[in-house]
């Protein structure tokens, strides 16, 4: 039983590495993600990002992709003495690792699923000034609170193959539920718009 086991698992191994060597390809990108929070009231994030990943076949690839925060949520709010407070939501970064199952539906175009997880570091700035009797800002005082949340992500998504090096793609992609200081969670979607390079 041992020698049969040993045997199948040496001629999986010399299949696949057969197979990577025929077929896989990295691939390397860039998206734009704008991501909307379920809240009161609703967050509307945008970040931009590099991929890549490892492409086992026609229809398997497993990838990581990192984003940086470019615009965030904010509003003024009301402090004695501080008329110009502020109150802002930022992404930090954003770190996820994926597998896609991928099928081929016509043309080069792609329909897959997406399926792993997600760690966003994100800050809450909060900014007030003091104001002296004459009218006069005295100082700014900024206060900034870190926080990092990570956990299940999935999505769906059509990948088009414009050439053989060169793939277009948007997907929807729901994340890890995100949880604003001592909130409720809240229901955290994103659309991405990217574009890959296989090599």
């Amino acid at each position: 039983m041992k020698r049969t086991l040993i045997i199948a698992l040496t001629a999986a191994t010399i299949v696949f590495s057969m197979s990577a060597r025929c077929e896989n390809n990295w691939y390397f990108g860039a998206q734009y993600s704008a991501q909307e929070v379920t809240s009161q009231p609703d967050r509307e994030l945008e970040s931009v990002g590099v991929i890549g990943g490892y492409q086992f076949n026609e229809y398997v690839s497993i990838e990581t992709r990192y984003n940086t925060g470019t615009s965030g949520y904010s509003h003024p709010f009301y402090v004695v003495g501080s008329p110009e407070a502020k109150y802002k939501e930022d992404i930090d970064t954003q770190i996820s690792l994926l597998i896609r199952a991928s099928y081929p539906v016509y043309n080069g175009f792609h329909l897959y699923s997406l399926a792993g997880i997600t760690k966003s570091d994100y800050e809450i700035t909060t900014s007030s000034s003091l104001t002296d009797l004459d009218g006069n800002t005295t100082q700014t005082y900024p206060y900034v609170l870190k926080f990092s949340d990570s956990g299940f992500t999935y999505g769906v998504g059509l990948n088009y193959q414009a050439t053989e090096a060169v793939g277009l793609f948007v997907d929807y992609q729901v994340l890890p539920e995100l949880k604003f200081g001592s909130g409720s969670s809240n229901d955290w979607r994103s659309i991405n718009l990217g574009i890959t390079f296989a090599f």
